[in-house]
């Protein structure tokens, strides 16, 4: 198992009811994606999901993690 932080940003903390944050262990050779959606947050059913980053570093939702890693999901920015 390895420890990785998840934050969430623009509108995805709603999926949380308003939490930011979490500390979670996860499987080696978890994905983005499988961690996010251990969490509630599939990207394929949030229309406004956006993209995630890995240690500041924008990466494809296949990215598998390490441990200690912080994944950063995003949300789409509009605006007018």
């Amino acid at each position: 198992m390895i420890t990785i932080k998840i934050l969430l940003r623009g509108t995805l903390p709603k999926y949380w009811e308003g939490e930011k944050e979490r500390t979670i262990m996860v499987p080696e050779g978890t994905t983005c994606h499988q961690a996010l959606k251990s969490q509630g947050i599939d990207y394929e059913k949030i229309p406004r999901f956006g993209f995630v980053a890995v240690n500041g570093m924008r990466v494809m939702i296949h990215q598998e993690l390490q441990d200690g890693d912080e994944l950063k999901a995003y949300s789409k920015v509009s605006g007018g």
